[in-house]
This record gives structure tokens, sequence and C-alpha cells, in this order.
């Protein structure tokens, strides 16, 4: 199921232009420009990691997502919202659905500047997609081993789940005098085993580098999953593989 999800680098460079991130990112720099100091310029956008979540949300159809750190990939994410929520409509769908959050995307992350530079950033058309949390980020277990857990997580069901933060300077406290403030120590998030047992069947996963913490993951996780590990693009993709659980266990692609 998930290997067909890894997409060549050349093909993800042809999609950054059909999709239309090309012109997209230019108005983002644009508008970060004037969010700067003098003479400080924006970071570059990451067209690679950027054209694959767009892809994967547009290829999935998501009705909601969640991301873990902010950053030039909620854009991406709202804007393949905003064309899924643009042919689901044009699709005259009318069928009722059991889901409070359509074409939401809920990003969650520790530091405060970071989000309200996203909340300039996004383009105005787009800015209802989003959906901000701000968290502390604490240091915990998992059966006895270290790891760290957003205090507050964004109350959502999401069938597309970003994985790119905390970064490990925003994780708070230790266990046994062990911290995540040495940088040879690898970010270890357990949120998503928190959150396994409500997944629903479908659920994907994308986990952007932090290849430790997937492996964390995919030795924790309770239920049955296809992953694969994506060497070139450095992410690890997880898809819940298990039976529909009814006619309410509706994904974008059953409709759109």
């Amino acid at each position: 199921m998930t290997a067909h999800l890894i997409i060549p680098l050349e093909r993800l460079e042809s999609y950054w232009h059909e999709a239309g991130l090309e012109a997209l990112f230019a108005d983002v720099l644009e508008a970060q420009k004037a969010l700067l100091s003098p003479g400080l310029e924006p970071i570059p956008p990451k067209k690679a990691d950027l054209a694959r979540i767009h892809y994967l949300v547009r290829k999935r159809r998501a009705l909601t997502t969640l991301e873990f750190g902010v950053g030039y990939s909620t854009i991406a994410i709202a804007h393949a919202h905003a064309l899924n929520k643009r042919d689901f409509e044009a699709a005259g769908i009318t069928r009722k659905l059991r889901n409070s959050r359509l074409f939401e995307h809920h990003v969650v992350d520790a530091s405060r500047q970071w989000l309200e530079l996203s909340k300039k950033s996004v383009p105005e058309a787009l800015r209802a997609h989003v959906h901000y949390h701000h968290s502390r980020v604490e240091a915990g277990t998992h059966l006895g081993q270290l790891c760290h857990f957003y205090e507050t997580l964004p109350n959502v069901i999401a069938e597309f789940i970003y994985l790119d933060g905390p970064d490990p300077n925003d994780v708070e406290g230790a266990v046994n005098g062990l911290d995540f403030s040495i940088p040879e120590r690898t970010v270890m998030s357990g949120d998503l085993l928190l959150m396994e047992s409500c997944f629903l069947p479908g659920t994907l996963i994308l986990v952007d580098g932090r290849t430790n913490n997937a492996r964390f993951l995919a030795r924790n996780f309770r239920r049955r999953y296809v992953h694969v590990w994506d060497r070139e693009g450095d992410v690890t993709l997880f898809e819940l593989d298990e039976p529909r659980l009814g006619p309410h266990n509706i994904l974008g692609t059953d409709l759109f």
C-alpha cells in the first residue's frame, strides 16, 4: 500500500510547478520580507519536501489534517485543502459525513514566535483552513522509554498527520536527569502513541527525517501498519492497514 506513495525527486520537482506551489511561495516569501527586520532574508522553502506533503494531501483527498511543528508545510497543506474543498464542492456531494472538521488543518507548536509568523505569512485566501494551537512540550516516558509529549493536543481525528516537531530546544523538563538539551539526543515524540487507539483505518502518517523517532513509533505502535522509509527523501510513511470500521469510516478518496 504505502510503497506507491514514495515519489521520486524528479517527479516532485515537476509537481512543484504543476500544483501552483512556485507562485504560492513566491508570494509567501514577499510577505515574509515585509515582516523581517531590514537586511534579513526569509528561509528558502525546501521544494521537494513541500511538494511531497502537498501531493499526499491531494492524493488522499484529505478531509482533516494534523501537523506537529509549524512552518512552510502549514501553508502547503492549507493550499491542498483549498483545492480539495474546491473539488469536493464541484462533485456536488450531498452525503452526510461524520466529520466536524471538514477541510481543516490543525497545527501545534511550542513556539509562539513561529506560530505568529506563520499566521502573518499564510495568504488570506487560505487562512480559514488553518487552526493554530500553542502548547508546551515536556519530557516523559512511554513504557519506561524516554520520549516527550505536547501538554495539549488539537482535539481532532485526522486522516493525514505530518510529524516535524517539536524542536528539541523546546522540550522542557527531564526524566532521571535525562533531557533533550544535548544535540546528540534525537527528538522522540510519543504523542502519536497516545492518539493511536482512535486512528481511523486508512490514516496516513508522514515523518520528516526523525528516523530514530520513526523507528520508535514502529516498535511501539499496537495496530497494524504498512510502513516504509524513503531513503532518498529521508521520510518515513505509515499507513494504518486495517478493515474499515463501518459505513461512517469515510475517507476523501471514497467521495471525490
